[in-house]
């Protein structure tokens, strides 16, 4: 499950940081802050409560941790925290195209430069001596439209040894992919998979800690 999303936006001018974290069960809270040269401009605290007769439903939670940080994406790229205030829309524009054509052309110049966003829908964890399918799909970060063509390549890393590919290849045209992946045992040391995504020269790095089986486990 995704526990956090870090992103840097520009607007106006300025660098802003973007950070929404799954503060965890023990403090069910869905935490975004913005930032801009280490000063925090504004926060936002979303609390979630688990699923009826058990804990919190991880899909759930993950949909909302994405969708609190795209919120926060678009509320920096419209001047909400800009210290001049919200522009209007269409300043600075001069033209005699029609209104639907000037949103049509925002919309377009927002896909072609937002970043690539990873999402990984399965497994929900990984076990040393596991064969696993990993299911991704790979989208744009404000438009939530699929991502066709993005390179992912899955690589193993270990105390012991050199990394090693497990498995790789490219996003179908609905932005999906499944990885077929055999996590081998590492005796006397620890492991850990590492997922990058790349288009052009957008990239994108997950990380997860491989777990060692239960005792008597398979």
């Amino acid at each position: 499950m995704i526990t956090g999303f870090n992103t840097d936006v520009e607007y106006n001018g300025r660098i802003y940081h973007i950070q929404t974290e799954d503060k965890g069960s023990s403090n069910p809270v869905i935490e975004s802050l913005v930032y801009v040269g280490g000063e925090i401009l504004a926060s936002v605290r979303t609390p979630y409560a688990g699923t009826p007769g058990g804990g919190p439903d991880g899909s759930a939670i993950t949909e909302k941790l994405e969708s609190q940080h795209r919120r926060m994406i678009m509320n920096v790229r419209q001047g909400r925290f800009d210290p001049e205030g919200v522009k209007p829309f269409g300043a600075g524009i001069i033209s005699d195209r029609g209104f639907d054509e000037v949103v049509l052309e925002y919309l377009t110049s927002q896909m072609e430069s937002e970043a690539l966003q990873v999402v990984v829908e399965s497994p929900a964890e990984f076990i040393e001596g596991q064969s696993v399918e990993v299911a991704l799909r790979t989208r744009g970060e404000i438009s939530s439209l699929p991502v066709e063509g993005a390179r992912v390549v899955l690589r193993l890393i270990t105390t012991l040894d050199k990394p090693a590919v497990l498995g790789e290849g490219r996003t179908d045209g609905r932005g999906e992919l499944r990885i077929p992946v055999d996590l081998p045992r590492v005796e006397g040391g620890n492991a850990a998979l590492i997922l990058q995504a790349s288009r052009g020269d957008d990239r994108v790095e997950l990380r997860w800690m491989v777990r060692k089986p239960e005792a008597g486990g398979a």
